[in-house]
């Protein structure tokens, strides 16, 4: 019989292969060493589509404050918006920030 060996490389892939691969389309580069010039350039619309309809449904919010229902409608979802955008932001950016600690923590020894 053959014995077949675990990779533990493909090991997370195979049983995260779906949420890798939505945080990949949500333009989060996550397990990826190198990011390559094309998706580098989709990152970047996507987070400019995103801010665009973030800021333009609060602009609408505030120009049309008197119609409660107009108001409603578009805080029901900037709302949920805003919370996609904190946990964006934090999976997008948060290996930057452990660097910027180690590396502060680094100096001060």
């Amino acid at each position: 019989m053959e014995r077949k060996e675990i990779k533990i490389k493909n090991l997370s892939e195979s049983r995260f292969g779906l949420v890798i691969s939505l945080f990949r389309l949500g333009g989060i580069p996550f397990n990826m060493k190198e990011i390559s010039t094309i998706y580098a350039i989709y990152m970047n619309i996507l987070i400019t589509c995103a801010c665009t309809a973030y800021l333009g449904m609060f602009v609408d919010v505030y120009i049309h404050r008197d119609e409660l229902g107009r108001a409603m409608t578009n805080m029901r979802v900037l709302i949920p918006m805003t919370n996609i955008i904190w946990i964006y932001t934090y999976c997008r950016y948060v290996r930057i920030l452990a660097i910027t600690v180690t590396a502060i923590q680094i100096l001060n020894k």
